[in-house]
């Protein structure tokens, strides 16, 4: 049971809040002090697991769709510099075909 210091309402050691006023409640107990801790057993060392099969397929795509935008962007631009529309014809169709059967 944890009182509010502010009422003096007794509450259930798992409300945040007094039931009766609403203040926030403190725990009275305490952390372990420094010299507590049990110094002679050694710290495990971090081992970095590797990226989820998910996140690092999604990675993928997203790299492989960026590629792509960056191949259209760039004919974009030559075909603006050189006023020539017609290369971008067929360089969306086949980004597009690309992006279809890729599944992306």
């Amino acid at each position: 049971m944890i009182t509010c210091t502010k009422c003096g309402e007794k509450n259930s050691d798992d409300t945040r809040f007094c039931t009766r006023c609403g203040w926030k409640l403190q725990s009275s107990q305490r952390g372990h002090p420094a010299g507590e801790i049990p110094a002679d057993r050694p710290l495990t060392p971090f081992r970095h697991q590797g990226m989820p099969a998910d996140v690092q397929r999604d990675l993928k795509r997203l790299i492989e769709a960026s590629a792509y935008a960056v191949i259209l962007a760039g004919v974009a631009v030559a075909c603006w510099w050189q006023h020539l529309w017609w290369p971008l014809y067929p360089t969306v169709g086949a980004l597009a075909l690309l992006v279809f059967f890729r599944r992306l």
